[in-house]
């Protein structure tokens, strides 16, 4: 393709310098064409090559890395054919990265069957960035044809947001499945925790026996305990736009994107089988499995989340609920507005359910003056949030009020924990 600006206005110029010197018999005209027809002549004769033959390759260092990690990006460009003169490259970078090192685009000479390569080093928050294809522009050396092209040249990195590692959430899920794992699971047998007494059966270990219970009796009783399985844990990331609140460029959502991480890497690590629902711009679903592979699709899910304003989605009633194993075990991240409470509460009556809930007030009054009129307005939002949450806890939910400016794992350890559980159990009565 040729250079249509520098091609026709060249063009133009001696064409008319010719016209008019013919026309006014002036030989000056002429002698200031002839430059410009050479010029012209030279660029035909060094035009580009019929077929240009190229071929991109994309390498990276790193296919996964945590938020503001550098990667650095090679691109390799390989010409099977002539010789290319000029050679432009630009590689265009995802939205969710930002060049960190040296530059993107670069300009050089292929010699026929050579390479060229170009290196840059990027960085981004979280999500994962897609490079598609590379653009090239291939022209001549005085700039009078033009070849651009789009050449296949595939990548793509996870970016990770840090998050914390958990130690201990104790759930107790209505079903659990047939495999052993570390959840209690309502059911005598084999385990470590007491569960009951019975009578003793042949085959059963001595080691087992209550010989308290025996002597009462007057005949053999033992032990029985709790048996220890899997559950299903299905984490479901609230990420409506309605619901989440940004001070200075620092959102809330990114906080339960984290808490959403730590929670599906520590549940899969305990070998349950986890499944993932983000509701908010669609109904984003990853069925339930086990194992590193499950982690990391759940990872990868979590970690390309973002906010959705779809009308359908402003209220909870729409959750999919048929996909959701009756019995398992809900756990609900991201602040609670008003109009959700009746919906959990109904989710209630199927499911365990378990809310880790970003407190939004505390969040967003980091960032306001202390004046009479905030410090009442934050009182009366305190204390309408306080009736609504106790509301979920009457009905048997465990929410985990969290103070974003804490960290995770010291405050879930405290409410779901074994001491919080033996804590609780105690306030009961049952111990």
């Amino acid at each position: 393709m040729l250079g249509p600006r520098r091609w026709a206005f060249l063009g133009s110029a001696a064409f008319l310098l010719i016209l008019i010197g013919e026309i006014l018999r002036q030989g000056e005209l002429l002698v200031l064409a002839l430059p410009l027809v050479c010029y012209l002549a030279v660029g035909f004769y060094f035009a580009l090559p019929d077929r240009i033959e190229l071929k991109a390759q994309r390498s990276l260092s790193e296919q996964r890395v945590l938020s503001e990690e550098p990667v650095t990006v090679r691109v390799e460009l390989e010409n099977m054919g002539a010789k290319l003169e000029v050679v432009e490259f630009a590689d265009s970078v995802p939205s969710l990265l930002k060049v960190r090192h040296q530059h993107s685009t670069k300009i050089d000479t292929i010699p026929a069957g050579g390479k060229i390569s170009l290196e840059y080093a990027v960085a981004g928050m979280r999500g994962l960035a897609r490079w598609k294809d590379l653009s090239v522009t291939v022209t001549d050396t005085l700039g009078l044809f033009v070849k651009r092209m789009e050449l296949p040249c595939e990548g793509e990195v996870l970016i990770v947001p840090t998050f914390e590692r958990l130690d201990e959430i104790l759930m107790r899920p209505r079903r659990t499945r047939i495999f052993s794992g570390q959840v209690k699971a309502r059911l005598g047998g084999t385990g470590i925790e007491f569960f009951g007494v019975r009578e003793y059966y042949p085959g059963d270990e001595r080691r087992y026996i209550n010989w308290k219970a025996t002597a009462r009796k007057d005949r053999l009783i033992v032990n029985e305990f709790e048996q220890e399985r899997v559950a299903d844990v299905i984490i479901l990331l609230d990420a409506r736009e309605r619901s989440d609140v940004a001070i200075e460029g620092v959102s809330l959502f990114e906080h339960s994107v984290r808490a959403a991480l730590s929670l599906a890497h520590y549940f899969t690590a305990q070998g349950n089988r986890v499944g993932l629902l983000i509701y908010g711009r669609y109904l984003d679903w990853t069925w339930p499995g086990f194992g590193r592979w499950q982690r990391e699709k759940l990872l990868r899910a979590i970690a390309s989340a973002e906010k959705g304003d779809k009308a359908v989605f402003e209220d909870l009633e729409n959750l999919p609920t048929r996909l959701l194993l009756a019995g398992s075990q809900l756990v609900f991240v991201g602040p609670i507005l008003d109009s959700d409470v009746k919906t959990i509460i109904d989710l209630r009556l199927r499911y365990e359910v378990l809310c880790i809930v970003p407190n939004p007030i505390l969040f967003e009054s980091a960032s306001l003056a202390r004046t009479p009129e905030v410090e009442l307005a934050l009182r009366l939002e305190h204390l309408r949030r306080r009736g609504f949450l106790t509301q979920l806890r009457r009905a048997g939910i465990r929410i985990v009020d969290w103070d974003v400016t804490k960290p995770l794992a010291s405050v879930v350890r405290g409410e779901l924990g074994r001491t919080a559980w033996r804590a609780a159990l105690v306030r009961r009565g049952v111990l």
